[in-house]
């Protein structure tokens, strides 16, 4: 089995912004919003302005653990959509995505999924669930 399914792919494909929750040096949660991007094996690259000089980028360096959050609402019917992606990340400081939006820069922060938890997406779908290793 994949990370994704095919219609969570789909799904993915047309979100741009996420939220990510890193651990704080005070071992409080941090969120903030991100663009990001699926690779086909299955990882995610946050991106940035400017990465290497965020505090969320301090925060995986010091602790990797993180929670992905993408979601939307359908208005009519009224349907809430999410995929939580929970997993490890790394810093990437020289790592530059030609696809990225214009201006940003250098620094990719790459979340390796442990595990993913969906609802809304498809009926019959996986649902929560721990994924294989993506290394």
């Amino acid at each position: 089995m994949s990370v994704f399914t095919p219609a969570e792919l789909d799904y993915l494909a047309g979100q741009q912004l996420a939220r990510l929750g890193t651990i704080g040096p005070d071992g409080a949660p941090q969120v903030r919003p991100v663009g990001f991007f699926v690779n086909p094996d299955g990882t995610i690259d946050i991106i940035g302005h400017d990465n290497p000089a965020s505090q969320k980028w301090r925060n995986v360096q010091r602790d990797a653990r993180v929670a992905l959050v993408i979601d939307d609402v359908v208005l009519t019917p009224w349907q809430p959509r999410a995929l939580e992606v929970r997993g490890t990340a790394e810093a990437l400081p020289d790592l530059r995505r030609t696809d990225a939006f214009p201006g940003a820069g250098p620094g990719v922060i790459r979340i390796r999924p442990h595990r993913v938890i969906a609802f809304g997406i498809e009926d019959d779908g996986p649902g929560t669930r721990t994924v294989p290793s993506t290394t």
